[in-house]
């Protein structure tokens, strides 16, 4: 079982690829079933993607997204009724794309319903895609991630991209909180150079080192971003410290709940 826990599909010029070109990816890199998450900044609400992967029920799972500074922003009665009746499977935030720090007050009556559900909240973290602007980078550290991990230690909490570039910084918060783990999504542009080979690798191994636990990590990829198949590729002889099920999919199941 291989599932990919960090996906997008989207409605803009910069990303707008859909579900079902997203299923043609995942078969032909033998990926089982994936998250898919909503966003503003792909132009793809959360009910849009819900509606966008009713087809795929049992491949794909939804995680809604929530802009806290945005006027159009989902209510939190609305957020607990998707989470209630299993609509989508988590809530991702976008800082750094957005002016907010994750530590904020802005987005506490969302995680106060994720911890009421033990639903997991996604984070952007670290680097940002280099086609949007406007991005500042101060709002993904992911020691900001620290401060709701103790606060709401029932919500498991992922930081995306590994934290990338603040590697044992993302290491240390996992290891530290046992609510906190991490993706490895967004590596690359595309297809993977022998340089991109090296340096996912090389984060990996940083991350493991310091967190002393490669179960703390799911197997992501961001595609559209980057490419699925290399992925799978990379990580098939890669010397992790539990059992590589975890990493591919065990995790990402628990976490979730996918069924």
């Amino acid at each position: 079982m291989i599932i990919d826990s960090h996906t997008h599909i989207g409605f803009n010029e910069h990303l707008h690829e859909t579900a079902t070109e997203l299923v043609d990816s995942m078969r032909e890199a033998k990926i089982d079933k994936a998250v898919v998450c909503a966003g503003d900044i792909n132009d793809c609400s959360t009910e849009k993607l819900i509606e966008s992967l009713k087809p795929f029920n049992g491949i794909l799972y939804p995680v809604g997204s929530v802009s806290p500074l945005s006027k159009s922003k989902p209510s939190a009665e609305t957020v607990e009724n998707w989470l209630k009746g299993g609509t989508i499977v988590g809530l991702k935030f976008y800082p750094a794309y957005e002016p907010f720090y994750p530590n904020g007050e802005e987005i506490r009556p969302y995680l106060e319903i994720l911890e009421k559900y033990k639903k997991p909240a996604i984070f952007h973290s670290g680097d940002t895609f280099n086609l949007k602007s406007g991005a500042k980078i101060k709002y993904a550290h992911p020691l900001h991630i620290d401060d709701i991990a103790v606060d709401f230690p029932n919500i498991p909490i992922v930081i995306a991209h590994l934290g990338y570039p603040w590697i044992i910084d993302a290491a240390e918060i996992a290891y530290k909180n046992k609510n906190v783990f991490a993706d490895c999504s967004g590596m690359a542009y595309g297809k993977f150079d022998e340089k991109d080979k090296n340096l996912i690798k090389k984060m990996m191994s940083l991350f493991i080192e310091y967190s002393g636990d490669s179960s703390k990590i799911m197997f992501g990829t961001d595609w559209p971003i980057s490419d699925q198949s290399d992925y799978v590729e990379i990580f098939k002889d890669f010397n992790f410290s539990n059992s590589p099920k975890d990493f591919f999919g065990a995790t990402a199941e628990k976490i979730f709940g996918l069924i």
